[in-house]
């Protein structure tokens, strides 16, 4: 039908909610899984290059670095709104619902974790190399949210959270 529209059950056309939309129907795969990968991948960036202007000092990574916490909070805003509207929709007091829930909390700290270093780091975000505050925040951080994941692979492929097994988005 498209990405503007849908069939409903009663075989009406209609409008795509936006709910739905959030959620990625209408491209027949859930959004969230979509958005995760930028801030993982910006904070595991964000590590290796305060580690290594420890090794070769140079302002460039440092800069580059704290870039890549900016860059990880703004993806989060997509991942942490699609995975909200994912996990609002999902049974109280259920198994999902309560590994949904520390998987959420996880990543929160996660957050603060690499918000506490951006605070620390800004003022000397032209530095030569990374100062070892940043590198233990930023690992113990990532650490934390190598656990958040972990939590979140068990929901889609232990507990099949938003896995569809047939047919089209519409």
């Amino acid at each position: 039908m498209g990405l503007l529209k849908t069939v409903d059950e009663q075989g009406r056309t209609r409008r795509w909610t936006l709910k739905e939309v959030v959620q990625g129907r209408p491209l027949g795969h859930p959004s969230h899984p979509m958005f995760v990968h930028f801030p993982v991948a910006f904070y595991l960036a964000v590590v290796v290059f305060d580690v290594m202007s420890r090794i070769a000092p140079t302002p460039g990574l440092v800069l580059a670095g704290t870039y890549l916490i900016v860059g990880a909070a703004l993806a989060s805003v997509l991942a942490v709104t699609t995975g909200l509207v994912d996990w609002w929709g999902m049974v109280r007091g259920s198994a999902k619902r309560r590994i949904a829930t520390r998987h959420m909390i996880l990543q929160f700290i996660t957050f603060g974790f690499f918000a506490s270093m951006m605070v620390l780091r800004w003022p000397e975000r032209h530095a030569l190399e990374a100062d070892t505050i940043w590198i233990v925040l930023g690992i113990l951080g990532y650490l934390v949210l190598v656990v958040g994941q972990w939590l979140g692979g068990i929901l889609v492929y232990q507990k099949a959270m938003r896995v569809s097994t047939g047919g089209s988005a519409g």
